[in-house]
């Protein structure tokens, strides 16, 4: 499987995830979207709906950031020797939304990336600073005992502010039943419509959860497959391999074009609780490993034709941040 059909995989992640909260077990707190964290499916524990609303009435949150972390990779040099580039990514979600009315849920949670592209000998990546800001809005229903229909809807600004078109705007979706099959295996499957693919926006949806005993779980969550064990209430740990990518609308030599970016990472995760905040339990994220298949593209506006593209050797990768459960 290629890294580019991986790195569209991670587009989902957060997207779904987010309005199954009582419908599939939480992933434990190990997992990431690799990077994109708009797509990240880790802001909520599954302890948020635990008391879940009566069929009259709704349950909310108050709006609240999910997390923040620093996310960095390289040096990764050129394989035609042009220069090096290294990257860091700062993301931070805010819940706006998550309530409950009979058999439906309602979720809604905005955040923003800010992405630094330092290329040294390669200007053609050295595009500076770069914004990707997101929306996902989420609904799903009962359709069968614990089995549920999702839908989403995600708009996205992805920019580096210095111009502005029609193309900084994406406007995605997904649909998907979600349900476990036991109490050991939980999945979701469905389809996912990105237009930052391009050309083939359409991509189907797979995820699962399976607890494999003695508190170990493999679990596939967008793009992030991880093989975590759970040490007592305050530490998951394990091994996982997963997508950073990003695709922004920007002004470069005089024209605008579309920048894509795409890197596997893998390594070591681990999620360590600091205790609790009054109802909010803040926990200490952790990555560390290396990048793989790494490569930016210079698009035309519309990101149907590729015009230069480079490839990086691998580079050491670090994610490091803050993440609050309910």
């Amino acid at each position: 499987m290629s890294i580019r059909f991986l790195s569209s995989l991670s587009l989902v992640a957060g997207m779904s995830l987010a309005a199954q909260a009582e419908t599939l077990p939480y992933p434990d707190s190990d997992s990431s979207d690799g990077y994109d964290s708009a797509y990240y499916a880790e802001a909520y524990s599954g302890s948020y709906h635990s008391t879940p609303a009566l069929e009259s009435e709704s349950s909310s949150k108050s709006i609240f950031p999910t997390q923040s972390y620093f996310e960095l990779l390289g040096p990764m040099d050129s394989r035609n020797g042009h220069g090096h580039v290294n990257i860091q990514n700062w993301v931070t979600d805010v819940n706006l939304c998550r309530m409950s009315s009979g058999s439906w849920n309602f979720s809604a949670i905005t955040g923003l990336r800010m992405t630094w592209f330092n290329g040294q000998g390669a200007d053609e990546m050295d595009v500076d600073r770069l914004y990707t800001i997101w929306l996902n809005m989420n609904a799903s229903c009962v359709i069968s005992g614990k089995t549920r229909l999702v839908f989403g809807f995600t708009p996205e600004i992805s920019t580096d502010f210095d111009t502005w078109t029609h193309n900084n705007i994406f406007f995605g979706g997904h649909a998907m039943i979600t349900g476990p099959l036991n109490d050991r295996f939980s999945y979701g499957i469905g389809i996912g419509y990105y237009p930052q693919l391009g050309e083939a926006p359409l991509l189907p949806v797979l995820q699962f959860k399976w607890k494999t005993g003695n508190n170990w779980s493999l679990q596939l969550e967008g793009a992030r497959l991880s093989y975590t064990k759970k040490v007592g209430e305050g530490l998951t740990w394990g091994p996982f391999v997963s997508i950073v990518s990003g695709t922004w609308t920007i002004h470069h030599d005089r024209r605008v074009r579309q920048f894509e970016w795409i890197s596997g990472v893998a390594g070591v995760g681990a999620n360590i609780g600091l205790g609790r905040w009054g109802s909010v339990r803040p926990r200490l994220m952790t990555d560390v490993g290396f990048s793989f298949g790494n490569s930016g593209t210079l698009k035309t506006s519309n990101g149907n034709h590729e015009l230069e593209k480079r490839h990086y050797d691998p580079g050491f990768y670090l994610r490091a941040g803050i993440q609050f459960e309910f």
